[in-house]
């Protein structure tokens, strides 16, 4: 039995990089994850993007140089939802079509940063 406040996943607090694409390539941007999750990222844009909107995300966590590539998915955002970030602009993303590699690195850096606090 879960609450509406339990995640499926563990979330940890991130700054990395992030390239974020329309699949349409009509869009694309530099921009910051603030936190992380198998299930998902919060990105910090000063433009965010609408609810429903699909996005191809590219980004290398820190300290493995290999490059993460998935599709996401915009779940919510702070232009409707401004409480779900204590003051920052940005967008709550499902990944979506994550390779069991790249899925295997996320998970080992969530594990990792477990650990250190």
């Amino acid at each position: 039995m879960s609450t509406s406040n339990q995640r499926e996943h563990k979330r940890v607090a991130a700054t990395i990089g992030v390239k974020v694409r329309s699949p349409d390539g009509r869009r694309a941007s530099a921009e910051k994850i603030r936190n992380i999750s198998l299930g998902g990222v919060f990105i910090e844009m000063d433009d965010p993007l609408p609810f429903g909107t699909d996005i191809d995300l590219e980004f290398t966590l820190p300290e493995d140089p290999r490059v993460v590539q998935c599709k996401g998915f915009v779940v919510w955002s702070t232009k409707t939802s401004p409480e779900r970030a204590e003051g920052l602009k940005g967008i709550g993303v499902r990944l979506m079509d994550i390779g069991v590699r790249d899925m295997r690195l996320l998970n080992e850096f969530i594990e990792e940063q477990l650990k250190q606090v």
